[in-house]
C-alpha cells in the first residue's frame, strides 16, 4: 500500500483494495471517492490528465476523501461493479465508510463541476433540489436564485423522463421571476450577461431584454468587454432576422432598419470592406430569403454580391457557412449548376488558415461536387488530399471515421 502523486497538486489515490480504502476512511474519518474506468476510455483519460491534477481540486478532494481507481474491466472488481450498477465510464461514486452510495457521478465533468459533487457529498454545498426548496422559502433573495440559474444546465443534463421535464418548466419560470427581482439596471455585469445568454437568446415580440442589453450596449462593453456583448447581441439579433427568412416573411427588410438605428453603435466597428454594415446585412438577409425559398439562382447572386464588396473584410466562416446552409436546405442533392458555384466558394475558403478537420470536412466537400459535375479525376485528387490532411485531427477517433468516409468515397469513384 502506498500513495500515488503530489498532495498540494493533483488527486492523491490510494494505492490498495476497495475494502482497504473504506478502512482507512473510518481511520481518519473521511468517505470515499472512486473512480470507475476502462483503459480504452477516452473521458476517463480527460479526467485523469485534466481534472484530477488541477490543484484546487486535489486540495478539496485529499482533505476529504480517500481517493481510489478501479479498473471496471478488471475481474477482481466484477462485484463492485456489479453492486454499483457501473455500465457507462466514467462512472465516479462517493460513499460512506460502510460503502454505502452518498453521491453518483456519471459521465467527464469540468474541474469546477466534480467540485461542486464533492461539496455537496460534504455538506459545503447545498444539492441543487435543496438549494431549490431554499429559493422557494426566501422568494426575493436573487444570490440563491441566480445559483439556481447558474447550475440548473449541468442538474437537468442528468435527470430524465418526467423530472427533467418538471425542473425544466421551474427553471424557465425562474428566469423572468430571477429578472423582476434583481431589475435590468443591476444587471449589467458579466455573470447575469451570462444568464441572460442561457435564458433569453432570442428575440420574442417587443423584447424588454433585448432592447435594454442594446440600449446600454456601452456600459456592457465597459464592464464585461466589447467582445462579449456584441456577440451576443449579434448573435440573437441574426438568428431573428434569419427565422423571418425561413419562413417566407418579408417582415424582415422592416426590422433590418435597426442595423441604421440602436443597433449602429454595435455594428460601429465591424468591417465589412467596401459595404456598410446596413448594405452587407442587406445582401446576406436577402440571400438567405432567397435560399430558403428555394431560389438558388437570387441565393448566388446575393451571396456573390457580398463577397465581392466585403472581400478584404472576409473569414473563412464567411465561404463556409453558406456552403453547408446550402448543403441542409437541399439535404445534401444540390440542385443543377450550384455544383459548380460551390467549387469557387471552396476553392476560396481554403485559401484560408483553418484546423485539419475543418479542411478534410472542406476538401471532402470539394471532391463530391467534383464528382457531381462529372469530374472525377479531380474528385479522387480532392479526396486523397483530404485523407492526408485528415491525418493532422488529434482526436483519433474522429479521425479514423473522417478517414473510413474518405475511403469509401473513393471506392465508389
Amino acid at each position: 500500500m502506498g500513495m500515488v502523486g503530489n498532495l498540494s497538486a493533483q488527486i492523491t489515490f490510494f494505492q490498495g483494495t476497495f475494502e482497504e480504502a473504506l478502512k482507512k476512511a473510518k481511520a481518519e474519518k473521511k468517505d470515499v471517492f472512486v473512480d470507475f474506468y476502462t483503459e480504452w476510455c477516452g473521458p476517463c483519460k480527460v479526467m485523469s490528465q485534466k481534472v484530477f491534477t488541477v490543484p484546487e481540486v486535489g486540495d478539496y478532494f485529499n482533505t476529504h476523501f480517500v481517493s481510489c481507481k478501479l479498473n471496471a474491466e478488471a475481474p477482481e472488481q466484477a462485484e463492485l461493479v456489479k453492486k454499483y450498477g457501473v455500465e457507462a465510464f466514467p462512472t465516479m461514486i462517493f460513499v460512506n465508510v460502510k460503502g454505502e452510495v452518498l453521491r453518483v457521478v456519471r459521465g467527464a465533468k469540468a474541474p469546477a463541476a466534480l467540485l461542486n459533487e464533492a461539496k455537496m457529498v460534504t455538506g459545503d454545498m447545498l444539492t441543487f433540489e435543496k438549494l431549490y426548496e431554499k429559493s422557494k422559502k426566501e422568494k426575493k433573495n436573487t444570490d440563491l436564485q441566480q445559483e439556481l440559474l447558474f447550475r440548473a444546465p449541468e442538474f437537468i443534463a442528468t435527470q430524465t423522463g418526467y423530472n427533467r421535464d418538471k425542473w425544466m418548466v421551474r427553471i424557465e419560470a425562474l428566469f423572468p421571476e430571477y429578472v423582476k427581482n434583481k431589475k435590468l439596471e443591476n444587471m449589467i455585469n458579466a455573470e447575469d450577461l451570462y444568464i441572460i445568454s442561457m435564458y433569453h437568446n432570442e428575440i420574442k415580440g417587443n423584447d424588454e431584454i433585448f432592447d435594454f442589453l442594446v440600449k446600454n450596449y456601452r456600459k456592457y462593453e465597459e464592464i464585461v468587454g466589447k467582445e462579449k456583448i456584441q456577440d451576443f447581441i449579434l448573435g440573437v439579433y441574426n438568428n431573428y432576422i434569419i427565422s423571418f427568412c425561413k419562413n417566407g416573411k418579408q417582415d424582415y427588410k422592416k426590422h433590418l432598419e435597426r442595423v441604421k438605428g440602436d443597433l449602429q453603435p454595435v455594428y460601429s466597428d465591424i468591417s465589412f470592406g467596401s459595404l456598410s454594415a446596413f448594405e452587407a446585412i442587406s445582401l446576406l438577409s436577402d440571400g438567405y430569403y432567397s435560399l430558403f425559398r428555394k431560389d438558388i439562382n437570387t441565393f448566388f447572386e446575393k451571396m456573390n454580391q457580398y463577397f465581392s464588396g466585403a472581400e478584404k473584410a472576409l473569414t473563412v466562416n464567411d465561404y463556409t457557412q453558406p456552403i453547408e446552409d446550402l448543403y441542409t436546405v437541399y439535404r445534401g442533392n444540390l440542385p443543377e449548376g450550384a455544383n459548380e458555384k460551390v467549387i469557387v466558394w471552396l476553392d476560396k475558403a481554403l485559401q484560408y488558415e483553418m484546423a485539419a478537420q475543418l479542411r478534410t470536412r472542406l476538401l471532402y466537400m470539394l471532391g463530391d461536387c467534383f464528382n457531381a459535375t462529372g469530374n472525377p479525376e479531380k474528385a479522387k485528387q480532392s479526396l486523397n488530399q483530404a485523407f492526408v490532411v485528415s491525418s493532422g485531427i488529434e482526436e483519433v477517433e474522429l479521425m479514423k471515421q473522417l478517414q473510413n468516409m474518405i475511403q469509401e468515397k473513393l471506392r465508389e469513384l
